[in-house]
């Protein structure tokens, strides 16, 4: 399983540090960046090194993409990243977006959504920002990652309501 999260300067990494530490369970997390941004300065003081730039991504090596939240106006090649984002949802591979990463997914396959909450619409998941336990969840449920229905609950316990399993 391969999960490319694309992060952009002023990105809020901790909307999606959660998904990445749950699908590399499964599997390979890469960054992906804009070309000229390959350090990306997060909006809680992170710099995060990427592993690859977004125009050498092949779709074909995507199982998961996931579009954080920030700062969207330091996105430079919106084109192309709603290119990448349909052509995952053409081939039914995981889109993820979070707080302005949902609007990024939105407006590239041309959805409106009212939602307030998190949402799953066929292979696509989108949440506000504050939903970011309820973002990563839901990506791992997507991804299969929870080996049955009793190891989702343990993780839901744990990671919303802080409950120990005993």
């Amino acid at each position: 399983m391969n999960t490319y999260i694309f992060l952009y300067p002023e990105t809020s990494f901790f909307e999606v540090n959660l998904v990445a530490y749950f699908m590399k369970t499964k599997g390979n997390v890469f960054i992906v960046t804009e070309r000229e941004n390959k350090i990306i300065c997060t909006n809680e003081g992170v710099k995060i090194l990427s592993d690859a730039f977004i125009d050498e991504v092949q779709v074909e090596d995507i199982d998961a993409f996931i579009i954080c939240g920030g700062e969207i106006k330091n996105i430079s090649n919106k084109p192309l990243l709603y290119n990448i984002i349909n052509k995952c949802k053409e081939k039914n591979k995981i889109v993820g977006g979070i707080c302005a990463g949902r609007d990024l997914v939105k407006n590239a396959i041309d959805l409106v959504d009212h939602s307030e909450k998190t949402c799953v619409i066929d292979n696509i998941i989108l949440s506000p920002g504050y939903e970011y336990v309820d973002f990563a969840l839901e990506v791992g449920r997507k991804a299969d990652i929870f080996e049955d229905e009793d190891d989702y609950k343990e993780t839901i316990n744990f990671f919303k309501f802080f409950q120990h399993p005993e």
